[in-house]
């Protein structure tokens, strides 16, 4: 299998927790490729130097860097990381648990998880119940 390959194919239009996963991974990919910078800039490396150490294009360390290289393989991290004499973990950002959010978005990730799993009529009664709440509060 190619790098190429290896890269996220475009999404289509996504909605509920597809569309906050994909939110995730896109800011997940940019801190990662922050971090490469910073890294490689603390070592004194050009992208080339880094493309050359790991056996990979020029063009895909630049790509990782942007945030326009969606999904590297493991491979190609080991590469980079062992290219720039590092571990894989110290490229890597940290996770932030879902207990680590706060309890409001970890209630909307709820609610949203709940609302993919009932049917249209269930679905219904839920917006009706919702929308009395709110105008509720309204007043």
């Amino acid at each position: 299998m190619g790098e190429r390959d290896e890269e996220e194919l475009q999404p289509s239009v996504r909605s509920g927790p597809q569309a906050t996963r994909t939110h995730h991974e896109k800011a997940y990919m940019s801190e990662l490729g922050h971090r490469l910078r910073h890294l490689r800039e603390e070592r004194g490396m050009t992208q080339q130097v880094v493309a050359q150490a790991a056996g990979i294009a020029t063009d895909m360390v630049s790509r990782l860097e942007n945030g326009h290289y969606s999904s590297p393989g493991l491979r190609t991290l080991l590469r980079i990381a062992e290219g720039m004499g590092l571990s894989v973990s110290a490229l890597l950002p940290d996770v932030p648990s879902l207990n680590q959010a706060s309890p409001e978005a970890n209630m909307r990730a709820r609610l949203n998880t709940l609302l993919h799993r009932v049917d249209l009529d269930d679905l219904e009664l839920i917006v009706e119940i919702a929308g009395t709440i709110v105008a509720r509060r309204r007043h």
